[in-house]
């Protein structure tokens, strides 16, 4: 007997283009990728949306990063734009604690690539949200209320 899965992916609504408010919900260690430029440790940063889809639902979005903090590294330059200022060499030599960047809320600008099969929502920038007092807003509560921790992936939860 077989057991078949398929997925359909137009059963998922697409998050609309456009800069969104959205919060930082997941930090994942995605560790060895196979990249078209070789196997690469990886990682995921997930959001979910202020925004809702037809159910009610936060859009979640994830994106992919080397997990490098090399100045021209796309990580390091989304963290540092999260920050809304570049780190120290004293902090790059300490180490970056990535779990303090969970809960923040965050913009994200929202692009549409098309490809043969399907249209993806991709994220193409990540900017600090600012509160109406100007600070950097950290850790407030987003749609769902779920935050995972970057120690639950790595032990398995």
């Amino acid at each position: 007997m077989s057991l078949i899965v398929s997925h359909n992916p137009d059963q998922y609504s697409l998050c609309p283009e456009g800069l969104h408010k959205a919060q930082i919900t997941s930090i994942e260690p995605l560790n060895e990728v196979e990249t078209p430029f070789g196997i690469k440790d990886m990682i995921s940063i997930v959001v979910q949306t202020e925004i809702t889809d037809e159910e009610g639902k936060p859009y979640t979005l994830a994106t992919r990063f080397n997990r490098s903090l090399h100045e021209k590294a796309s990580l390091r330059i989304t963290l540092e734009r999260l920050n809304a200022r570049k780190f120290t060499p004293e902090q790059l030599h300490k180490g970056i604690d990535l779990e303090s960047f969970l809960g923040r809320s965050c913009n994200i600008l929202v692009v549409h690539n098309p490809t043969e099969d399907r249209v993806y929502a991709n994220i193409d920038v990540f900017m600090p949200f600012n509160e109406a007092s100007g600070q950097v807003a950290k850790n407030a509560k987003n749609s769902s209320g779920e935050l995972i921790r970057l120690e639950e992936h790595v032990n398995g939860v």
